[in-house]
């Protein structure tokens, strides 16, 4: 009986160590997908204040040769 408590024991405690394994790395990718994006907005942002966006725009029309 004492050996089969151990057993079950140890089955437990795995599980549960690959449960929060789990959970950690899920985290940890979530983490680094947020971190991304938030420097991915960063830019985008310095892009459209460092840049007259309406010279931009006519300037690719004249390129493209659509300029009304």
């Amino acid at each position: 009986m004492r050996n089969e408590k151990g057993s079950v024991t140890l089955f437990v405690l795995v599980t549960m160590l690959l449960i929060v394994t789990v959970l950690v790395i899920v985290y940890m990718r979530i983490s680094e997908k947020n971190n991304n994006q938030m420097q991915q907005i960063e830019k985008i942002q310095e892009e459209y204040q460092s840049e007259n966006i309406d010279q931009v725009y006519q300037e690719t029309l004249q390129k493209e040769g659509l300029n009304q």
